[in-house]
């Protein structure tokens, strides 16, 4: 019989907490993660860490589930920045000083804001990579392929369907966080999903991964194919017909978001075109010239200038010149 695990989670400075596993270990690290923030009620992707012995008990990174030891220590690394923390701050700061001042004064119309685009990400790459939940169908061939693989150590060989279906989900999943995943985040996904059902192992591979990782290279290349013929503008702004001069090739000079970027060229909001856009932009140029403007400029209205600038076209330096002059007058530098 199974004993259970008791765990001391410290969640923070002053603020250490007691876990019991009545079923024992966990299968994974993915899972004891969502055990923690189920069972203390966290929203954020986290982390953990144990003591290693080996450094004098020194909170470590931890790699794999074997780490765990009855009544040991965990600690809980919440995964958001303090920089976007300060980011959701100013924002909500902003947010809250233009409804004081709308309320305060009359004079002038608040710049209606949008819901944002489907294809515009919320997330940063997650440091331990969650595998989804497939169909019901290949769920139901994976866990009998899963019970086997635990019996005799039989490995299954995916059919062309069942192999399609995963790679699709996964796809799908990783897109959520970067629309060019690095070869170490394919790598992150084919490791998760072996680990998740082991009975998907390769034999002969280094890593019993590998040949997952080239699928979903190639599947991610070829999302990013039909998302372009849809015109998804993060994609076709790196299409051929889009580079000038010696940069026409695929993987030469790619635009994508940087490290403190989700987002690098986003759709246009909901119901927004590129005239409305530049409606708004005009808009708050005219507030801004105001000794006292009531309206704060905000991403979405610098939105299509982002777009056309990023392009490489003709007007990108002119464009260029008139966000500065935003930002001169908004510092209060113009008449």
């Amino acid at each position: 019989m199974t004993s259970p695990l008791r765990l001391q989670i410290i969640l923070g400075e002053d603020d250490a907490r007691k876990l019991i596993l009545p079923t024992g270990t966990p299968v994974s690290i993915e899972d004891l993660c969502h055990t923690v923030k189920t069972s203390f009620g966290l929203q954020q992707d986290i982390r953990l860490q144990y003591q290693d012995e080996d450094f004098g008990n020194e909170f470590m990174n931890m790699s794999d589930v074997s780490e765990v030891k009855d009544k040991g220590t965990l600690k809980v690394i919440f995964l958001q920045s303090p920089q976007e923390e300060n980011v959701r701050t100013s924002q909500s700061q902003a947010t809250e000083s233009v409804s004081i001042s709308s309320a305060d004064t009359d004079d002038t119309e608040p710049i209606s804001s949008s819901g944002s685009s489907p294809s515009s990400r919320h997330w940063v790459w997650p440091s331990v990579f969650t595998v989804p939940q497939f169909s019901y169908e290949a769920e139901f061939e994976l866990e009998k392929a899963s019970t086997a693989c635990a019996n005799g150590g039989t490995l299954l060989n995916p059919s062309p369907k069942l192999k399609s279906q995963i790679l699709e989900r996964l796809a799908e999943e990783i897109y959520k966080f970067k629309a060019y995943p690095t070869d170490s985040d394919l790598t992150d996904v084919a490791e998760a999903l072996v680990k998740k059902h082991p009975c998907l192992r390769e034999q002969g591979s280094f890593n019993g991964c590998y040949g997952w990782k080239i699928s979903l290279k190639y599947k991610m290349a070829n999302l990013r194919t039909k998302l372009r013929g849809l015109g998804c503008t993060e994609v076709t702004i790196n299409s051929i017909k889009n580079k000038s001069g010696d940069n026409r090739q695929a993987a030469f000079n790619v635009k994508k978001p940087k490290r403190a970027e989700v987002n690098y060229c986003p759709q246009h909001p909901k119901g927004q075109t590129s005239e409305s856009l530049e409606q708004e932009r005009v808009a708050i140029l005219s507030e801004l010239t105001k000794r006292n403007y009531d309206s704060v400029v905000n991403g979405e209205d610098f939105l299509i200038q982002k777009a056309r600038s990023s392009s490489g076209s003709a007007d990108g330096c002119r464009l260029q010149k008139q966000m500065a002059s935003s930002v001169h007058c908004e510092r209060g530098k113009c008449g």
